[in-house]
């Protein structure tokens, strides 16, 4: 995408991103999935995660950005499965496994678009978690303090050498059942 496409995108179409995240985890929750582990510590989900090792495109050599539920991603780990999904599927993993751990008090699931001038742009996705008033972000290592708001998204580009486009974050909650949801009333954007 071009950069001017991705800002207006993230300033007037970023409420479609947790509808269609929404949609495509929910295709995937139809069979009863196991219960995620409970985690004492965040380093134990970094390490349920391999670090990362396992990450794995979306399908269409990742051009059908689709969502796996957390209960199916939870099987792949059981099973010890090589590929375990991709940015995304392991940010909704940490936000649903923080909350149900009771290691966060909130949890969203936040992207990002950056890149260099003149060179092909690129996004990620991440987890933003607080705990006690602080907050940090995390994706496949251990998680990383955030002072501001969007200090996340320029610490990640900073990280990769980039810079940071725009940010968007939409809460994740927890149903009854503990499955995650997304409150897409809270859906926040910026472009730098």
């Amino acid at each position: 995408m071009t950069d001017k496409l991705v800002r207006f995108f993230y300033k007037r179409l970023y409420w479609l991103v947790p509808l269609w995240y929404g949609l495509t985890q929910h295709l995937t929750s139809w069979r009863r999935w196991p219960p995620l582990d409970r985690y004492y510590t965040t380093r134990e989900i970094v390490e349920a995660l391999k670090w990362g090792a396992h990450w794995r495109p979306d399908p269409l050599k990742g051009n059908f950005d689709v969502l796996m539920c957390p209960g199916k991603f939870q099987s792949k780990i059981n099973a010890g499965d090589t590929e375990f999904g991709d940015c995304d599927d392991h940010a909704l993993y940490w936000c649903t496994a923080l909350l149900q751990s009771g290691l966060a008090s909130n949890a969203w699931l936040a992207t990002v678009w950056y890149g260099r001038p003149g060179q092909k742009s690129t996004g990620h996705v991440v987890c933003v978690f607080a705990v006690e008033g602080l907050h940090f972000w995390c994706d496949y290592r251990d998680p990383t303090p955030s002072l501001g708001q969007w200090d996340w998204a320029t610490d990640l580009a900073d990280g990769r050498g980039k810079v940071a486009q725009a940010a968007g974050m939409t809460e994740v909650v927890l149903r009854r059942s503990g499955a995650p949801k997304f409150r897409i009333r809270t859906v926040k954007s910026h472009v730098f």
